[in-house]
């Protein structure tokens, strides 16, 4: 690596490089300012869509939202780095407020034709001394990489050459629509006979509160749930009053939430499955989370809430063209629910984590 030389004011960090290919300037993103958020935003869409196709598209509406809107959940701090003046990467980092408040996550994106400059770097290091600054342990990214290539590509060395470690491995899978509307139904009907006394039932928007709090009860559980690798969490704190306020985000971002649940006979929700379609990309539907608690499994409950929601999806988004999951390698169930529903793989999602203090 060139020699970099860091120096900071209150606000602003500078990295001079020894090798002739400019300084690097790293400051907090001026939220308010059109130009610079959209030149932030046109950085991170040309970033994440570098060789690969399939990549969903974040629109300039749901960055807005994002970088203008306060949260009682999470805080966001936006940076950006700038090469000679120009705008090459920005960083996204959420410090969570309610659960797992000894970690910070981050999104780093640098504009391809600007990268090897030095701005992807300063920008992690800016993460990295923000999240020491803020009394917090680790800080945690995220990285895309093709399935084939993922022992020595250029984003596995840049993050290792920056002190992070591998923490986990999930399966980005893609499913091609529209689908066999009779192969659906024989799907629910085959999965209806293990699960007899249960409902399974889509929501367009918010749940019917009746079901919000044990929608909360179960989506707090993924994270310690579902395989994490080495990346330890502890069980979230989705309250009704928080999940109203993040629909209400959704919303403003011109995402349409299909929520689609198990109810067991006690009324309670026992598993879901999300999808979100966004209004200004609304060829890629994104799969969100899918749970079922580990007392009611063995029922086809985790195919029935998929099935069940793409069904809905069909007449909520008729023209949308695929689905896109991720689920971590070792999930072997959820992995095996979503093969036989025709997913396929297309890339690996690898997470990497620096601890920056004990």
């Amino acid at each position: 690596m060139p020699a970099m030389h860091r120096s900071s004011t209150a606000t602003d960090i500078h990295v001079r490089r020894d090798d002739g290919r400019g300084d690097v300037l790293v400051r907090r993103l001026a939220v308010d300012d059109d130009a610079e958020v959209a030149a932030a935003h046109a950085a991170l869409v040309a970033s994440r869509g570098h060789q690969r196709p399939w990549a969903k598209r974040l629109s300039l509406r749901e960055v807005v939202v994002d970088l203008r809107s306060a949260s009682t959940v999470e805080r966001l701090e936006p940076w950006v780095a700038l090469v000679d003046g120009e705008l090459a990467g920005v960083a996204m980092h959420w410090f969570p407020l309610l659960d797992n408040t000894r970690l910070t996550w981050a999104e780093v994106d640098v504009d391809p034709r600007l990268r090897r400059r030095g701005a992807g770097g300063a920008l992690v290091e800016q993460l990295v001394d923000r999240t020491r600054e803020e009394g917090r342990s680790t800080v945690l990214v995220e990285s895309h990489v093709p399935d084939t290539g993922r022992a020595d590509h250029p984003h596995v060395r840049f993050a290792e050459r920056h002190g992070f470690t591998w923490a986990n491995t999930e399966i980005r899978r893609l499913l091609d629509l529209p689908l066999d509307p009779v192969r659906l139904a024989g799907l629910a009907m085959e999965a209806a006979r293990r699960h007899e006394g249960y409902r399974v039932e889509s929501y367009v928007g918010l749940l019917p509160e009746s079901l919000q709090q044990s929608y909360c009860d179960c989506s707090n559980l993924l994270g310690v749930d579902a395989p994490t690798g080495a990346v330890d969490f502890e069980a979230e704190s989705l309250s009704p009053t928080t999940y109203v306020e993040q629909w209400e985000h959704l919303t403003q971002q011109g995402r349409t939430t299909v929520h689609t649940v198990a109810v067991a006979p006690s009324g309670e929700v026992v598993g879901y499955n999300d999808l979100v379609v966004s209004a200004d990309d609304p060829d890629e539907v994104m799969q969100w989370g899918t749970l079922v608690r580990r007392e009611h499994r063995g029922r086809r409950l985790g195919m029935a809430v998929k099935v069940r929601g793409l069904q809905e999806l069909a007449s909520v988004a008729p023209t949308a063209k695929r689905v896109q999951t991720c689920n971590a390698e070792q999930n072997a169930q959820m992995v095996g629910v979503n093969e036989e529903l025709g997913f396929r793989r297309v890339e690996a999602l690898l997470a990497y984590q620096r601890h920056v203090r004990d």
